[in-house]
């Protein structure tokens, strides 16, 4: 009788079977859980400075741009209405078109540029924004006060860079990356004294984003006037390749 008994319990699972068992799961569940864990615009914030200083090869900062985006993008649709903005603000509270370098957009120059060479990039891909200056103080003349660096579109910031000092290699001092899902957009504004956004925060056209100032190795300079450096990236497949915004920038806007 008790050998019977005996014979219908149930035998203890294989240490070894237990493992596999425990080893599936983990297969199973843990994707998911670390998906959700993720915080998409700090990983980025993060990934960017090996790309800006050449730290990680293109290929595997492509694969992990374009793996971020679409958590960035997931991000943004459960924490805002779908929302796209159809015309882009001028980002200088109180200065419009008529304050962008060059003759009717010319210091846009996108030849030999690659987003993937960082610091070390070729090229100008982006319109330098002119302030009334002229004591580089970083004050406008005319206010006695500093210019707002507003936001061209919605997005989400992914990095931004402060404390800029005059030994730093960086050639946009203090800068702000934002990234506008719906377009798969990024935005870029270097040079800038104050940042009063954070890495995460969700941000509509015409935000606050900071100040105007001289940062940066160029911009520092006595032979440059204080100014907004911004570029506008189309972003495919995880390889943001500069647009030129100036048609956007004549017509969008101004605050």
């Amino acid at each position: 009788m008790t050998k019977k008994l005996e014979s219908l319990n149930p035998r203890p699972l294989e240490p070894f079977l237990l493992a596999l068992i425990i080893l599936m799961l983990l297969v199973i569940i843990t994707p998911s859980s670390l998906r959700a864990e993720i915080d998409p615009a700090n990983e980025w914030h993060l990934l960017y400075p090996r790309i800006r200083d050449r730290l990680i090869s293109k290929e595997e900062a492509k694969n992990k741009l374009k793996e971020l985006e679409v958590l960035l993008k997931e991000f943004y649709l459960k924490n805002v209405s779908i929302k796209q903005d159809d015309l882009l603000c001028f980002p200088l509270k109180g200065y419009g078109p008529e304050a962008i370098g060059g003759k009717e957009g010319s210091g846009y120059q996108a030849q030999g540029y690659d987003f993937f060479d960082g610091n070390q990039h070729k090229g100008h891909p982006g319109h330098d924004i002119f302030i009334r200056d002229k004591n580089q103080d970083g004050l406008d003349d005319v206010t006695g006060k500093p210019v707002e660096v507003i936001s061209a579109s919605s997005g989400i910031v992914v990095s931004i860079h402060l404390n800029w000092e005059l030994q730093s290699p960086i050639r946009g001092g203090n800068y702000i990356w934002i990234y506008e899902p719906i377009k798969s957009r990024y935005f870029y504004y270097a040079h800038l004294k104050e940042i009063f956004v954070k890495v995460g925060q969700i941000i509509s056209r015409a935000d606050r984003l900071g100040t105007v100032g001289r940062t940066g190795t160029n911009a520092h300079l006595k032979r440059s006037p204080t100014h907004l450096h911004f570029t506008v990236y189309q972003s495919i497949d995880g390889y943001p390749k500069p647009i030129n915004p100036y048609m956007d920038l004549i017509k969008g806007i101004s605050k």
